[in-house]
């Protein structure tokens, strides 16, 4: 390799990590951010790039503009779907890589990822570089070939349709949250119907990457009384000694459900999404489904989930499984196994029972 294509080479690398959360924040899938740094690579590969005084100012430029082409295809694409579309959930890691590091830089809600997809390309693009990666507006100006004042509309305007879509701008207090996710964990592995009804508000968002259906015996239980309509056409009715808030029975069908999901899994485990604690459901040692709640913002006991979204499909948990699956945890326990002289205390860190 020629000198200057080292220096090509090295220049990328110090800014890959960087551009693939970037991408991976405007398209809400870790595969197709892989795919726009790949042709930003080749791109800046075969460039003359011998007056580019800033490479990694070239190349969040041009990881921007390709984001934007391609997430213009893909929301036509999601938009077609009939089933609802929800971000790959990207795991925090045990011992971070320098995209996870990069990524939790540009730290950023699942939630917030999802409600991103009400922006139109170039309004996601100019809120992700300025809330997510701390770029002023003349550099959003730049990328974007408009003008500085432009961009810090584009920004107001993205952050007012975020707020009237519900988007929790701020993170909630974690101990709160971490508490309210440790309640639903333990109401799913209780199968405690009841108890999960109490920890919604009235009217929730409730969403899932596929049809979500109810087990035999959640359907059996809904036959006891009378039936009612629930997202995805499934029809569930509420457990008649469980009194229901106003806009609730909706909600009833969702209960059933992932008290169902969790019943198939046989172990439901807290993990760390986003930068934010989540549900993972293993069977047999792998992930076959992620829960992740949004919180009303309270900060005592009284907090409630606002937004629930369950993460099922196989090619979005794919990531998920090569960190937390039962191949990951074999490695783990290898490596432990290898070294003698280290204690087995340090599988205490790794976000799932390794013994379980």
């Amino acid at each position: 390799m020629t000198e200057q294509g080292i220096e090509k080479a090295s220049s990328f690398e110090a800014a890959r990590a960087r551009l693939l959360a970037l991408a991976y924040r405007m398209l809400g899938s870790r595969a197709e951010a892989e795919d726009v740094v790949q042709d930003v690579w080749l791109k800046w590969h075969l460039a003359d790039t011998g007056a580019v005084q800033t490479p990694a100012a070239w190349l969040t430029t041009l990881t921007t503009r390709t984001a934007i082409d391609r997430l213009r295809h893909l929301q036509r694409e999601r938009a077609s779907q009939t089933t609802g579309w929800l971000p790959e959930p990207w795991l925090a890691d045990v011992a971070p890589s320098a995209e996870e590091l990069a990524l939790r830089a540009a730290d950023m809600s699942y939630g917030v990822m999802l409600l991103l997809e009400h922006l139109k390309p170039d309004e996601r693009a100019a809120f992700v570089l300025h809330e997510a990666f701390d770029s002023d507006y003349a550099e959003i100006a730049s990328i974007l070939e408009r003008t500085p004042a432009s961009c810090r509309q584009i920004v107001h305007r993205a952050r007012t349709r975020l707020r009237r879509a519900g988007a929790p701008l701020k993170r909630p207090d974690p101990a709160v949250h971490g508490r309210l996710v440790e309640r639903l964990r333990a109401a799913l592995e209780a199968q405690d119907r009841a108890g999960l009804l109490r920890l919604f508000s009235d009217a929730p968002d409730l969403r899932s990457d596929a049809p979500l259906h109810v087990s035999p015996n959640a359907q059996r239980d809904a036959a006891r009384s009378a039936p009612l309509s629930v997202a995805g056409g499934a029809r569930v009715a509420a457990p008649a000694s469980e009194p229901l808030r106003s806009g609730q029975p909706a909600v009833v069908g969702w209960v059933d459900t992932i008290t169902s999901l969790a019943l198939q899994a046989n172990n439901a485990e807290i993990v760390s999404m986003e930068g934010a604690v989540c549900i993972a459901l293993l069977c047999e040692g792998d992930v076959v489904g992620l829960i992740d709640v949004l919180t009303d913002g309270a900060t005592d006991a009284s907090a409630k989930i606002v937004a629930l979204r369950v993460v099922t499909s196989a090619a979005r948990l794919q990531a998920a499984n090569r960190m937390l699956g039962l191949a990951a945890v074999r490695q783990l326990l290898t490596r432990i196994q290898q070294r003698p002289d280290c204690s087995t205390a340090m599988s205490g860190d790794f976000p799932v029972d390794v013994y379980a």
